[in-house]
């Protein structure tokens, strides 16, 4: 499987993973989460294809400003505090997986000899990095509902990375 498969693969993946745990999704805003990393992965999956056939690939906003909207509206929804820790194999393997893209990514972004691909890779890279974050988030929110709501940080920089 050559780099282009994998990474494409690689996102399918991310994205059934994430369109399975919103099915499952104890709340909306959980839900709402979710559908948008799953959409993100769509994003990165396409522009992957797109440099594989040596399209230009135009920049992407990510959604992490998206999911701080989200994410400040959850702490007031009185259902977060009992949440089930139902999800959390789910929500650890999606920290996993994120890690792994992460790491996927920049060393290809290290390996890439054209500034478009180190581009694109550098985007994916930042991305990812933010899907991780909201993926930890996610996993305190289940584990430690209470603390979550009285301690989450939701500081995106700007749309793709924390």
């Amino acid at each position: 499987m050559d780099l282009f498969e994998f990474s494409i693969q690689m996102e399918k993946d991310a994205e059934a993973l994430y369109r399975k745990m919103a099915e499952n999704a104890p709340v909306e805003g959980i839900k709402k989460v979710l559908l948008m990393l799953a959409e993100d992965e769509v994003k990165h999956r396409v522009a992957i294809e797109q440099l594989q056939k040596k399209l230009d690939v135009p920049a992407q906003k990510g959604v992490a400003l998206d999911i701080k909207t989200v994410f400040e509206d959850m702490k007031a929804d009185e259902n977060i505090t009992t949440l089930s820790v139902d999800a959390v194999e789910d929500y650890k393997k999606a920290v996993e997986i994120e890690k792994r893209g992460m790491a996927f990514y920049k060393e290809k972004f290290e390996e890439a000899d054209d500034p478009v691909s180190k581009q694109l890779f550098e985007a994916l890279m930042k991305q990812e990095t933010y899907h991780l974050r909201t993926c930890e988030n996610l996993l305190d929110m289940v584990q430690k509902p209470e603390w979550w709501v009285d301690n989450a940080e939701f500081n995106p920089q700007d749309s793709d990375q924390y």
